[in-house]
Order: structure tokens, then C-alpha cells, then sequence
């Protein structure tokens, strides 16, 4: 799936770090707000200013997605999972909330889906936020289980999700 007209994708890069950290914390701040706690999302913020978080942007084949002046809006990305053979789990998936509703964070994953494809990873499975589950619903996903994402000392809920 193309972007939207006036979005541009391009590959994550190391010079890209403090762009994405802002972004994802950002649009958790505003989009998640209603489905989590003050204390969770404090945990998620310092989840991503924690060093661990680079490295793991880094191992996430991240696409960003920029609008015509050049802001980062949104990200997508993807791994293999080790214990799933020939699938990928999305993630990473965040939208500036100012951009939110304009169909970015389907072209995203729709992007991150189809470079997974290519590496030979039909399958997809998603750890979906709580308030991102409609979302992976309207792409065909379907729940798998209830689960947690540790944020520090708080456990974020998500739903376990694959397609």
C-alpha cells in the first residue's frame, strides 16, 4: 500500500534516533492516553529514553514515514521471531498525533508487511496495544491471547494477534 499523498517512506537510521524516540513517546502520551495509566505511561516514556531501546529500534527493519516539510509521522517496523518459523512481528507502529486518522498507520504496517514478505516471512503476528487492536482488526488480524508488555516496574496491556 502506497502512503498517503504528501508522505514520503524511508529507511531507519542511526541519525534518525532522537526524532523516533520523541515520536513514539509522543504519540503514546496522546493516542494510548485513555486505555493506560499515568504510571504506565511514565513506564513507557522511560522505556524509550532507556539505552536499550536504540538497539532495539536498530534490530526492528524500521521505515518512517516523513511529511512534505520533512517531520517524521510515523514508523513501522518488523523482526523475525525465532520461535515462529517463517514469521515476522510487526511493530513499532506509531502515528504523530496531529497526523492520526489519515490512514498512516495502515500504509505503515501494510509497508512493514510486505518488506517481511520479502525476506521470506509470510506469516504476521503482533503484540497490538490495547487501543491499536481495532486497528489490526480492520487489517485482518485476528486475537490470539491477552497479554502484557513490561515497561519497567508496570506491565502494559496488549492483545497477542496474527494473520
Amino acid at each position: 500500500m502506497l502512503l498517503p499523498a504528501g508522505f514520503s517512506l524511508h529507511d531507519y537510521g542511526p541519525a534518525d534516533v532522537e526524532a523516533v524516540r520523541a515520536l513514539h513517546r509522543q504519540a503514546f502520551r496522546a493516542l494510548a492516553a485513555g486505555h493506560h495509566t499515568p504510571a504506565q505511561i511514565a513506564a513507557h516514556d522511560a522505556l524509550v529514553a532507556s539505552p536499550a531501546y536504540v538497539e532495539d529500534l536498530a534490530g526492528s527493519n524500521l521505515l518512517l514515514a516523513r511529511d512534505g516539510a520533512g517531520l517524521l509521522v510515523a514508523t513501522a517496523g518488523w523482526l523475525a521471531m525465532s520461535d515462529r518459523p517463517d514469521t515476522a512481528r510487526i511493530r513499532k507502529v506509531f502515528v504523530h498525533p496531529a497526523y492520526s486518522r489519515r490512514g498512516l498507520a495502515t500504509a505503515m504496517v501494510r509497508a512493514a508487511e510486505t518488506r517481511a514478505g520479502s525476506a521470506g516471512l509470510p506469516h504476521l503476528f503482533v503484540r497490538a496495544n490495547i487501543n491499536a487492536v481495532p486497528l489490526y482488526e480492520t487489517l485482518g488480524y485476528r486475537a490470539v491471547e491477552p497479554g502484557v508488555m513490561p515497561a519497567g516496574t508496570e506491565a502494559l496491556p496488549v492483545l497477542f494477534m496474527c494473520r
